[in-house]
C-alpha cells in the first residue's frame, strides 16, 4: 500500500509516542522533501523520530510545476498531494482542512491523524483513546469540544 504523508501526522503521532503505529500499520511512510525538511529541519516534535526512521522514505516531485496548483496549501501539504498524485498513492494523511478539500478534489482517499488513530484503536492498538486525545490536545492538535466528544463516542 503507497501511503503518503503531510508532517502534521508525523509530528502529532511523534508527540503522543504513536509514530510507530505508521510502520506497523503501512509499512512505509512517503514524504516530500518539503514535508521531510519541515519536520526534520528545526525542533518539532517529531524531528528525532522521522530523521531515524528508516521506514519514512524521502521522495522528490517530478513534476515541480505542479507544486503552485493551490497557493493556499503550504508547502508541505502541497507536495504531499502532488506525490501522491505522482505515485497513484492508496492514501494520503492530512489534518489541514483546506489540504484535505484539495486532495479529494484531485481524487485522493485521505485520512487525518484523529482518523487514524480512531482505526488503531478499533484494531486494538491503543487501549485509552481518552488519554491519546488529550495527549494531542496537550502538544498542540486543535480539536473542538464536539469533535472530542464524537471522537469519544465512536
Amino acid at each position: 500500500m503507497k501511503v503518503v504523508s503531510n508532517s502534521s501526522p508525523l509530528i502529532f503521532l511523534s508527540a503522543v509516542g504513536m509514530l510507530d503505529l505508521l510502520e506497523t500499520e503501512f509499512g512505509e511512510i512517503l514524504v516530500p522533501e518539503a514535508v521531510y525538511d519541515e519536520v526534520t529541519s528545526n525542533e518539532l516534535k517529531g524531528s528525532n523520530e522521522v530523521k531515524h526512521a528508516d521506514w519514512i522514505k524521502v521522495l522528490p516531485i517530478k513534476n515541480i510545476e505542479a507544486l503552485s496548483f493551490l497557493p493556499i496549501l503550504d508547502r508541505g501539504e502541497e507536495g504531499a498531494i502532488v506525490l501522491a498524485i505522482e505515485l497513484d498513492a492508496d492514501l494520503v494523511l492530512l489534518d489541514d482542512l483546506a489540504g484535505r478539500r484539495a486532495a479529494m478534489m484531485q481524487g485522493l482517499n485521505v485520512m487525518g491523524t484523529l482518523g487514524f488513530l480512531k482505526v488503531m484503536h478499533r484494531k486494538g492498538r491503543i487501549k485509552n483513546f481518552r488519554d491519546v486525545l488529550e495527549g494531542l490536545q496537550k502538544n498542540g492538535f486543535w480539536m473542538n469540544a464536539d469533535m472530542y466528544r464524537r471522537m469519544l463516542e465512536d
